[in-house]
């Protein structure tokens, strides 16, 4: 076997499981040298054919911060983060059909799509690892566009909310289905 395993206190796995989905953020900012390993993150998140057809926004301004979260949905479920970060997936970096990393070929999904949820997740994994807290967001595509200035041909299709959680705050229980729900063995519903 190759390479050393992380211990089982920092685990991948761990982290994994540390991450969750904040509701509810004190006022408190997130240091600036933070924000920029979470954007260090997001960079090194893997794309479709290494397109990285993704352009940052960060956003401290609590006007456009509060603009955003109501586009969203669900946005009037949480408080305003002290930190929005807004990803914007850009047409010019996609060479295929509509938002799709591949010319000529149809693959049913727009795969820049998931290229810019890997980033997003390698942000909010980032954000765990530095007891930063998160939310992983989706706006309303026009609205995020107008407020933030994008050409209509890009998109906005998520937004990473980063702060602390408040004390008092809302947290759903974390559960999850047994692998054995959600796993077969070499076809759909096979040797479960």
């Amino acid at each position: 076997m190759s390479g050393k395993s992380l211990s089982d206190s920092h685990s991948f796995l761990a982290l994994a499981k540390k991450r969750k989905t904040t509701y509810e953020f004190t006022p408190e900012k997130v240091k600036d040298s933070f924000i920029n390993k979470i954007l260090e993150a997001g960079r090194w998140a893997p794309s479709c054919s290494n397109t990285q057809p993704w352009h940052f926004v960060v956003i401290r301004d609590k006007n456009v911060i509060q603009k955003l979260m109501m586009t969203a949905n669900y946005g009037d479920f949480h408080t305003d983060p002290p930190v929005l970060l807004a990803l914007v997936l850009l047409k010019d970096r996609c060479p295929g059909k509509g938002l799709s990393c591949f010319r000529g070929k149809d693959s049913g999904v727009y795969d820049s799509y998931i290229s810019v949820g890997m980033a997003a997740l390698n942000m909010t994994l980032q954000a765990a690892e530095l007891s930063v807290d998160s939310c992983i967001i989706t706006p309303s595509q026009k609205e995020a566009r107008k407020i933030l200035k994008v050409r209509t041909s890009d998109a906005v299709p998520l937004l990473v909310g980063l702060g602390f959680q408040s004390p008092k705050t809302l947290q759903k229980a974390r559960i999850r289905r047994p692998l054995s729900e959600i796993v077969s063995q070499e076809m759909f519903g096979g040797n479960r």
